[in-house]
């Protein structure tokens, strides 16, 4: 497993989450394109929920149509995936993938690394006047049925609104369930920040 600037991939597969196409209608094309160029490297294609914006005209279909076209493409439903046929939650070796607003099926919670999205994460990085938001991916570990590794995924879509995790708790009863204040933040250049260092809360 290895973390791209905004996407996970395991062996020839990439997961990626959070699209929300129809959010910002004139931004759709462009995220296509991120996702097309995305697929064109692998094999599959994971989608770990909310592909689309609820309550939004989306060209889901056509999206669908492309992609399926270049690489496999597999949808897990997020709670916005009202409509869209697609996996609760999937399996890959020793790697569980589901959206995160819900919690998974115990099969699910047995494997050795969660992967999992919906809370958008982000870090504050303060600046000489106010400061400004960068998309980050989590990493830590909890305790359930066993250790087990955790990586939260930012949110694909670059204008979906995003929770400072520094500042504020994020969406997901993951993040009621347990306690992340000593996980890494992974921006999407790389850099590793601990939360702990650096909470305003």
């Amino acid at each position: 497993m290895r973390l791209l600037s905004d996407a996970i991939a395991i062996g020839k597969k990439v997961v990626i989450a959070d699209l929300h196409f129809g959010l910002v209608p004139f931004y759709d094309r462009e995220l296509l394109d991120r996702v097309l160029r995305l697929a064109e490297r692998f094999q599959t294609l994971i989608i770990a929920g909310d592909l689309k914006h609820l309550g939004k005209k989306s060209p889901v279909e056509g999206f669908l149509s492309k992609v399926s076209e270049i690489a496999e493409l597999l949808i897990i439903r997020g709670n916005h995936d009202i409509g869209i046929n697609g996996y609760k939650a999937l399996k890959i070796g020793k790697y569980s993938i589901f959206h995160g607003h819900s919690v998974p099926e115990e099969t699910v919670i047995g494997s050795e690394t969660l992967i999992f999205a919906h809370a958008h994460p982000s870090v504050f990085i303060p600046a000489e006047v106010g400061g400004y938001k960068e998309r980050a991916f989590l990493s830590g570990e909890v305790e359930w049925q066993g250790k087990k590794r955790v990586f939260v995924l930012p949110a694909f879509n670059e204008l979906c609104s995003s929770t400072a995790v520094n500042m504020e708790r994020p969406a997901g009863f993951m993040f009621r369930k347990f306690d992340y204040s000593n996980w890494d933040a992974i921006l999407t250049d790389g850099t590793i920040l601990n939360l702990k260092q650096i909470s305003k809360r």
